[in-house]
């Protein structure tokens, strides 16, 4: 929707999945969901988008994610916590993108890579 100034915002729902290449179990095999929310300057030709997102694994722990995609820096994620093997997970994430088309007409897809490192801090 239009917000003056040339300026529009969206609300992006996006289902994601994951898989870690090192094989361990964080980010790996896990199915996700992120909303966000992205503010797109028509005339200065840039777009800003933040929200969350949630990975789930098979035996139901979840990992929770932040993300900040700001003009002129890098896509960062911040895993922030989660449930079971993950609980006290943090990690700082630099997303990249590559685009795909897509078989459906306003839909768009991608493949994103993360690279970061993570560490698992004792809450106890």
């Amino acid at each position: 929707m239009p917000i003056g100034g040339g300026r529009e915002f969206d609300l992006l729902n996006q289902a994601m999945a994951a898989m870690n290449d090192a094989g361990n179990p964080v980010l790996n095999n896990m199915g996700g969901r992120c909303q966000f929310s992205r503010i797109r300057d028509t005339s200065a030709k840039t777009v800003e988008v933040r929200g969350f997102c949630t990975y789930v694994d098979k035996d139901g722990d979840q990992t929770f994610e932040q993300c900040d995609f700001l003009p002129g820096q890098p896509n960062k994620c911040n895993i922030t916590g989660g449930t079971g093997k993950f609980e006290g997970l943090q990690a700082e994430l630099i997303i990249s993108i590559e685009p795909l088309k897509s078989n459906f007409e306003g839909n768009g897809q991608v493949i994103g890579h993360k690279k970061g490192t993570y560490r698992i801090a004792k809450t106890n």
